[in-house]
């Protein structure tokens, strides 16, 4: 049976957020993004690594429609001022840092670090 858990993050500018997040190998897990709605109109994305290090996996190219990357899924929601990022067929190799990020200026961003395990499970 694959299990998809939903969790929901604040991205609040000056606030650092965290949160940890348990998936199981071979499900998926869809993780809510909230954002301050004076950055409706700003770039969302969702990355692997540290704040400084973080390797874009996807990110918005049109509100309020769903963008495909692979495994990798992103809906960026501007009535609610939430983006969704599915990842599906989780294995234990995608253990690790994320980011949920609103692309602010051309050297700050923020950042609401997502701490992913993954588990074998039933």
């Amino acid at each position: 049976m694959k299990i998809i858990c939903t969790f929901t993050l604040l991205m609040i500018p000056g606030v650092l957020s965290s949160i940890s997040v348990t998936g199981y190998s071979g499900g998926g897990v869809s993780i809510t993004c909230r954002y301050d709605r004076g950055y409706i109109d700003n770039e969302k994305y969702f990355c692997i690594g540290e704040q400084v290090t973080c390797s874009q996996l996807i990110k918005t190219k049109e509100k309020n429609k769903w963008v495909n990357s692979g495994r990798f899924s992103l809906y960026d929601d501007t009535r609610a001022a939430v983006f969704t990022v599915t990842i599906r067929d989780l294995s234990e190799r995608d253990s690790g840092t994320y980011q949920c990020a609103a692309a602010i200026s051309w050297d700050i961003d923020f950042y609401t670090e997502v701490k992913l395990n993954v588990v074998t499970g039933e």
